[in-house]
């Protein structure tokens, strides 16, 4: 059990560590003055460039500040219910059960006077 537990803190150890240092070096990458898109062959291609004209080499990682917002700008349209019209209260109808007939009378056979104690 004890093994278990130091493998696991040692794997949360560097689960940490290996998020911290791509956070960093997405913050401290070399930032672009603006982009250039060219038309290639394969499609449209983005250049970042740096205040010199100069292309800005690397990968670009992006920002872990930013990238949540780019979830938000997606193409697809939201459609919301429509309202309603008028509102009005729900009504429940009582369901028709049948009951049954009740049962003849039944006469109990006359007895005798009790029995003095």
């Amino acid at each position: 059990m004890r093994i278990l537990r130091a493998l696991f803190l040692t794997c949360l150890v560097a689960t940490l560590i290996s998020g911290s240092v791509t956070m960093a070096s997405a913050r401290h990458q070399a930032r672009a003055a603006g982009e250039v898109v060219i038309c290639t062959g394969y499609g449209l291609t983005t250049i970042s460039i740096d205040e010199n004209g100069d292309p800005v080499s690397g990968t670009v990682i992006l920002c872990p500040d930013c990238l949540p917002a780019l979830a938000a700008l997606t193409d697809t349209v939201v459609r919301l219910p429509e309202a309603p019209g008028r509102l009005s209260p729900v009504r429940y109808a009582l369901p028709h059960v049948p009951t049954p007939a009740p049962p003849a009378p039944v006469h109990s056979l006359t007895r005798g006077p009790p029995v003095p104690v």
